[in-house]
């Protein structure tokens, strides 16, 4: 565990654009609304209503959809100045508690209270102060939960939304986990949650108990990681870093300085389908990607590439940080390494797995599948056919 102590405290606000929808407008609180953009032919619902949730509207079902399910749907474009300013407000009220917290937008929130148990006394209660504050100042309220790390505690809030409060002791994530659906597993989106019930397997539990050799026959490579994660182990630390400045990194290093633009597009591409993995297992997106460039005499070079949306799918990145590595290749001498770092990382405004019928473009059922078969099997068993080079 991260810590001796359950001191991680995690604030999570339920579908928080609707929530915060209402919080700004009471008269919505028993209207059947969604948040989605507008102007696009595919649109999708980003966040139902409480009550629409109960009239079967979901999260990533395409609106023509959801309006012959409910024609009283009511559809309102996201407010991003309102929510970012109740993410900061919800940021302000943490750090009166404690100078350590990690802001994940979107009304998610970690805090560390280890040390402040003079000044708030112990953690639960802390977790309650800061849950009546939430609500009484910004209307909102929020599932909250304290665990000894992130994971635990993000799981505990996801098992009491829409609000609540829980405390999960120091040694007791075991029991707590067991009888836990599998849907609360970071990490188990519908495709993995298929493969899962298809096993007979249900409860969190039931993973946690799977040896190395069943995990990895099961699941693939990264299958020991899921494992880990239904036990209940994670030792990340939070980080006080904004989404928005976070990188995620992939660095390569030849075995011989290359010359062969073949060679280094096949590494471009690898590094872009392992990175965009790994920010799509979080539902981010990013905005800009950059490549750094190690050249055989020790000079540098790099260069960037931007969006005014969202990058999340493989033939999106790929393109992007290929331009951005022409650009950054201005010398006429080998190359020993580059560097691929993803930026401007934000919640992702698409789901990977969309509705079948109608909602995800070709695209996006492709990548989806291919995300879970390099789950499964490895992230090497499927790449791009320009990312084999052979000498």
């Amino acid at each position: 565990m991260s810590s001796t102590h359950a001191t991680i405290i995690h604030i999570n606000v339920t579908d928080f654009a609707a929530a915060v929808a209402i919080a700004k407008q009471p008269s919505l609180s028993d209207t059947a609304f969604a948040i989605a953009r507008e102007g696009s032919a595919r649109r999708v619902i980003i966040t139902p209503s409480p009550r629409a949730f109960k009239e079967g509207i979901r999260s990533g079902m395409p609106v023509a959809i959801a309006q012959r399910m409910l024609p009283s749907l009511q559809l309102i474009p996201p407010d991003a100045a309102s929510n970012a300013k109740a993410d900061a407000a919800i940021n302000e009220i943490a750090l009166r508690y404690s100078p350590t917290i990690q802001c994940d937008s979107g009304g998610h929130l970690y805090l560390d209270v280890e040390g402040t148990t003079r000044l708030f006394g112990p953690s639960v209660d802390c977790a309650v102060r800061i849950r009546n504050e939430v609500h009484e100042r910004l209307c909102l309220e929020p599932a909250v939960a304290v665990a000894a790390n992130k994971l635990v505690a993000k799981i505990g809030t996801r098992a009491i939304r829409p609000s609540g409060i829980l405390q999960i002791r120091d040694g007791d994530e075991a029991d707590f986990l067991f009888r836990q659906d599998i849907s609360l597993l970071p990490g188990v989106g519908p495709s993995i949650r298929k493969l899962l019930l298809v096993a007979g397997i249900r409860e969190i539990g039931q993973i946690a108990s799977l040896d190395d050799m069943q995990a990895i026959a099961f699941l693939g490579k990264r299958g020991l990681a899921l494992r880990d994660a239904s036990r209940g182990v994670d030792f990340s630390p939070l980080d006080s870093k904004a989404l928005g400045q976070r990188k995620i990194f992939r660095r390569v290093d030849f075995t011989e300085p290359v010359c062969e633009l073949d060679a280094f597009r096949a590494a471009v591409i690898t590094a872009c389908e392992d990175a965009g993995l790994e920010m799509r297992i979080q539902r981010w997106g990013c905005s800009a990607v950059q490549i750094s460039l190690a050249w055989s005499d020790g000079f540098s070079t790099e260069a960037m590439q931007r969006t005014k949306g969202q990058w999340v799918l493989d033939q999106e990145l790929i393109p992007a940080s290929w331009k951005a590595a022409n650009q950054a290749m201005n010398r006429r001498v080998r190359i020993v390494a580059f560097t691929l770092s993803l930026r401007d990382l934000s919640p992702a405004l698409r789901e990977p797995d969309l509705f079948e019928p109608e909602g995800p473009t070709k695209e996006e059922r492709l990548q989806s599948a291919v995300d879970e078969t390099r789950s499964r099997f490895g992230p090497a068993i499927l790449t791009h056919a320009a990312a084999v080079f052979h000498v």
